[in-house]
């Protein structure tokens, strides 16, 4: 059974990204609190607070366990003196699949490329 299939003709579809899903957000986060590190109760954080005009997207939601949310409460990261271990991005379909979605095979690493070159 071959693992790479070389296509003859190409049908454009919309690029429709990396949904946000509660699942994502851990899995990009690598399934750790980003302020205390630990994998224990995990849940979301809005890093700035949606009372303070925060958003609930990518690049504002990280993943907390519930004693570092309920810590930091309605205050950023700063205010609160927590640093994030890792700012929250939106991550490419390419990383997504490459780093995200379980084992790769290895016939398909020369079309994935090298982790620096998808970021």
């Amino acid at each position: 059974m071959p693992t790479v299939i070389r296509l003859h003709r190409y049908i454009h579809l919309p690029y429709r990204g990396v949904m946000m899903t509660r699942q994502n957000i851990f899995r990009r986060d690598g399934n750790r609190c980003q302020y205390c590190g630990t994998t224990e109760d995990l849940t979301l954080d809005h890093v700035l607070p949606k009372s303070r005009g925060g958003k609930t997207n990518w690049d504002n939601l990280a993943t907390a366990c519930k004693r570092c949310n309920s810590r930091k409460g309605d205050y950023t990261p700063e205010e609160a003196s927590m640093p994030l271990r890792q700012r929250p991005f939106r991550p490419s379909f390419l990383m997504f699949l490459r780093d995200f979605s379980g084992t790769v095979d290895e016939g398909w690493h020369p079309y994935l490329g090298s982790k620096e070159a998808v970021y």
